[in-house]
């Protein structure tokens, strides 16, 4: 075998070991339900809201498993949940987006006593992530949150500014950081500025302040559970 010829045989050889992770999965699935129930299956996670998702034609798709489940879910309104290694393990399906108007983002409400939350992906250093229920807080400047997150958001080392908050329980301290990136479903918000205070002076709470909720309209839709946010 000529050097050219074991060459080539090596490129192809080469070739049919990577190709199969990037294959599309198309051709095995009936339609897109089928597509997104071996994505749950191959992806070890759970997806919710299938009864909302339309009977349609498979979609093809690339890439990485992540990647095909985002190409599949391009047209619905969804939330992802991830884990600390920003692996997604749920996916919320919310309906099908509104063609020709601004669907916003639309999250899933929970009633927390008189207050209501909404899911929420934090990382203070892009490296380890944090999926939270937080409280929809108008009446925040910013974002709060307790200070055992300090650690699971990969800030023990950063240097911290100190200041004193206005609280409903009166004037509290806190730590002041910016957190590398927040995740509102398909919305992502850079450098956002946190406190941190006392466990015990929150609850346990996480307030989401109008550092981010600022940015957008909000419509709440309490009979479908859901809070909408229209980028101003």
């Amino acid at each position: 075998m000529t050097n050219l010829f074991r060459e080539i045989f090596k490129f192809r050889l080469a070739l049919a070991l990577v190709l199969p992770t990037f294959c599309l999965v198309t051709q095995a699935d009936d339609d897109v339900i089928d597509q997104l129930l071996s994505l749950q299956e191959r992806m070890h996670l759970q997806i919710n809201g299938l009864e909302k998702v339309q009977t349609e034609t498979k979609v093809r798709t690339f890439g990485s498993l992540e990647q095909q489940l985002m190409q599949i879910l391009v047209g619905y309104n969804h939330v992802l949940t991830r884990d600390g290694k920003g692996d997604v393990i749920a996916v919320t399906i919310i309906g099908k987006k509104q063609a020709g108007r601004d669907p916003g983002i639309v999250l899933p409400i929970r009633l927390q006593g008189q207050h209501l939350t909404v899911p929420v992906m934090l990382s203070g250093d892009g490296r380890l992530w944090q999926s939270l229920d937080m409280i929809v807080d108008t009446g925040a400047d910013t974002v709060v949150l307790p200070e055992s997150l300090i650690e699971p958001l990969g800030l023990t080392a950063y240097p911290f500014s100190r200041q004193r908050l206005q609280t409903a329980n009166g004037m509290v301290d806190a730590k002041v950081a910016v957190l590398q990136e927040l995740r509102l479903e398909g919305a992502t918000v850079s450098e956002v500025e946190a406190a941190f205070i006392a466990d015990d002076q929150l609850g346990g709470n996480s307030l989401l302040g109008m550092n981010i909720l600022g940015r957008y309209n909000l419509q709440i839709d309490d009979t479908r559970h859901v809070m909408t946010l229209f980028k101003k």
